[in-house]
């Protein structure tokens, strides 16, 4: 029996970084009305996963920054990862020279260290702040938590750079393609895999009464973790692959989910 849906947001629930289809909102509202609980897993961070919860007008559980931070509906936070500060600003540093604009995440914020026309047009597809920090590395570990970090430009020059990171540091970092334009760097072992069976845990679910879908390299571990998976038929035929199942959209995933419960 199915009892909670993990839907990814970028591609997957919203698309074009900005609009959501009323039939999947109306689906998500049903099956929550019926009691499946609701959860939503993203590289965003936890205050855009909340505009998306307002525009569905229900509360949800939320896996924000591919991992790092898991809340549950009340809002209580049950998992919290960070970066090692040296680590990430000798990620920092290899992104120098480099065409690619260093975005990172605080907890409710993005910030950069210096302001650029490419960095004014990322800020335009956020729904959470983006301030600028010249000073960041020296304040990485005081006072600003990071537990994520993106680097924006080319694909193709984004996949070379992604093969010198995993070179250097692939010890402790997990890196992979999550848009068109985007690159997420993670500490090593921090995912939506491990957010997920986080709040499993915390709900006293196996991996078997979930059912959660993705579109993306960073919904992977998610697929791993649960035992029914979904990848939207638009994905990467990667991607495709390591999902159980395919589906042209989120209603049709609550659809799957209120049979398989009956």
């Amino acid at each position: 029996m199915i009892k909670l849906l993990i839907s990814d947001l970028d591609g997957t629930l919203i698309h074009n970084h900005a609009t959501m289809k009323d039939e999947d909102l109306n689906a998500l509202k049903m099956a929550m009305e019926s009691g499946l609980e609701l959860a939503f897993a993203s590289g965003r961070m936890y205050p855009e996963i909340r505009s998306v919860m307002e525009e569905l007008g229900k509360r949800t559980h939320a896996i924000s920054q591919n991992g790092a931070f898991v809340h549950t509906t009340d809002g209580s936070m049950i998992l919290q990862e960070a970066f090692d500060p040296g680590l990430q600003r000798a990620l920092m540093e290899a992104g120098e020279g480099t065409p690619f604009l260093t975005l990172l995440c605080a907890p409710d914020y993005y910030f950069v260290e210096r302001m650029s026309g490419h960095a004014e047009r990322i800020a335009g597809r956020l729904m959470a702040p983006m301030r600028l920090v010249p000073d960041a590395r020296e304040r990485l570990g005081r006072d600003i938590v990071s537990g994520k970090m993106s680097f924006f430009g080319g694909l193709d020059a984004l996949r070379g750079f992604r093969e010198r990171l995993m070179e250097a540091y692939g010890d402790s970092i997990d890196a992979y393609i999550s848009d068109i334009d985007c690159m997420d760097v993670m500490p090593h072992g921090v995912s939506k895999g491990t957010g997920a069976e986080a709040l499993l845990k915390h709900l006293g679910l196996g991996a078997d009464e979930a059912v959660c879908v993705g579109d993306s390299f960073n919904d992977l571990s998610m697929f791993a973790a649960i035992r029914h998976s979904f990848a939207m038929e638009g994905a990467h035929p990667d991607v495709r692959a390591k999902a159980s199942r395919t589906t042209d959209g989120v209603a049709a995933v609550v659809a799957w989910a209120m049979e398989s419960s009956r």
